[in-house]
C-alpha cells in the first residue's frame, strides 16, 4: 500500500501489478468543484485500489471522504456538507469495451495515460453533490429569516392611479 498520492497514475500498469493507494487532496486542487465550494479550505481522505477482477477486467475502486463547504440555496450561508463516496470503475479504451463491462463496474474511458488523479477525484466528487444545496434542519434557515423585516414605510404607488386621473378628466 503506497500511503501518498501521485499527481498522475498510470491506470492500466497500476491496475496489473494490483495497487492500493491512499492520502488526502486538497480541495484547492479540485479546479472543477472549486466554484461550487463557498470555501476552497480543507481536503478529503481518498483510497484507491486498482486491480484485476477474476474475469480479467482492470477497475479502479476506491473511496473519498471529508466535508465540503457548500452555500445553502435556501438561506444562502454556508453550510457544512459531509461527503462519503464509494465508487466502481471498469478501466476501458473504447465504446466497444464499454458494452461487454460487468453491471457492477461503471465504465471509465482511460483516453491518454497517465491519468490526472485530481480529475479522477473531481469527478466522482461531482457525481454526488446535491443540485441544489439546502440545509438538513430547517431550523438553521429559518432563524435567518425570522431576523429580516420588511418595510413598512415603503408603500408602492398604484401603476394605474394615473389613469384613474385622466378618466376624472373627462
Amino acid at each position: 500500500m503506497i500511503e501518498h498520492l501521485p499527481d498522475r497514475l498510470d491506470l492500466y500498469a497500476m491496475a496489473e501489478a494490483g495497487r492500493e493507494l491512499r492520502g488526502r487532496i486538497d480541495l484547492a486542487s479540485l479546479e472543477r468543484v472549486l466554484p461550487l465550494l463557498s470555501s476552497p479550505d480543507g481536503a478529503l481522505q481518498v483510497t484507491l485500489e486498482l486491480g484485476k477482477s477474476h474475469d480479467g477486467t482492470r477497475y479502479l475502486s476506491g473511496t473519498i471522504e471529508g466535508t465540503l463547504s457548500l452555500q445553502c440555496q435556501r438561506c444562502l450561508e454556508s453550510m457544512a456538507y459531509p461527503l462519503q463516496v464509494s465508487f466502481q470503475l471498469g478501466l476501458v479504451h473504447s465504446q466497444e469495451e464499454m458494452g461487454k463491462l460487468p453491471d457492477r463496474f461503471e465504465p471509465l474511458l482511460v483516453s491518454q495515460e497517465p491519468a490526472h488523479v485530481a480529475d479522477l477525484v473531481s469527478d466522482e466528487v461531482l457525481l454526488t453533490l446535491p443540485i441544489v444545496p439546502v440545509h438538513t434542519d430547517m431550523k438553521q434557515c429559518r432563524e435567518l429569516a425570522t431576523d429580516y423585516q420588511t418595510p413598512n414605510d415603503c408603500q408602492r404607488e398604484n401603476p394605474f392611479a394615473v389613469l384613474a386621473q385622466l378618466k376624472q378628466k373627462q
